[in-house]
């Protein structure tokens, strides 16, 4: 399996109970990420995202993140993180932000979904509907957009991804655009093993927000 969500999925076989977040006074464990992940990506199929789609995933600095992360790779999204969400984001189908902001949960604005993350948000997901498989990607397909304040960072296939996991000793939340450890190598090209020319989500990338 291409998806770079099976980097969890195998941490989580492996070493299950192994800490991987601590939410104020809670600890997640790599399996508590990986099922909450799974509920993500239910709640996202439910939603109508579909393979290929964009998942805007807003909130650098929450805790949510990895679980927002994981959860739109499982569900075979592309997960652009750190994009300012405004409203009126192009191409996204569906954004997950924080609770401020001029567009209410729900409603939506130029086909895009908005989904507010709260303080009590990875309570909730706790009742959305599992989808424990993982949509299968290869590893020529997009899987995430990072941005940063000003302009774009990198645009990584699962390929490149993968390989960016790997160089960085092997940890899920090393993954490209997660707050995690940083990628000891770029990978360079394009296909499988590179990275994929930005201006082709130019329209979807605007001014990223700090954190990640």
């Amino acid at each position: 399996m291409s998806n770079l969500s099976t980097v969890l999925t195998e941490a989580a076989g492996l070493h299950p109970r192994r800490p991987a977040l601590r939410i104020g006074g809670t600890v997640l464990t790599l399996l508590d990420l990986d099922e909450l992940s799974a509920r993500v990506a239910g709640g996202l199929l439910a939603h109508g995202v579909r393979p290929g789609d964009r998942v805007e995933v807003a909130v650098c600095g929450d805790p949510a993140l990895p679980v927002l992360y994981f959860g739109a790779l499982r569900a075979g999204a592309i997960a652009a993180v750190a994009v300012r969400s405004r409203g009126s984001v192009r191409g996204a189908r569906l954004v997950f932000a924080p609770p401020v902001g001029r567009a209410a949960a729900g409603r939506e604005a130029n086909g895009t979904t908005v989904v507010r993350v709260g303080p009590d948000f990875l309570d909730q997901v706790a009742f959305w509907p599992q989808h424990p498989g993982v949509v299968h990607r290869g590893d020529g397909d997009v899987a995430v957009v990072a941005g940063s304040v000003g302009r774009l960072r990198s645009v990584y296939t699962h390929g490149a991804a993968r390989d960016a996991v790997a160089a960085s000793g092997g940890g899920p939340l090393s993954a490209p655009g997660l707050p995690g450890g940083r990628p000891a190598l770029r990978p360079r090209g394009r296909g499988p093993a590179g990275l994929v020319g930005a201006r082709l989500f130019a329209p979807l990338t605007h001014a990223a927000g700090s954190g990640c």
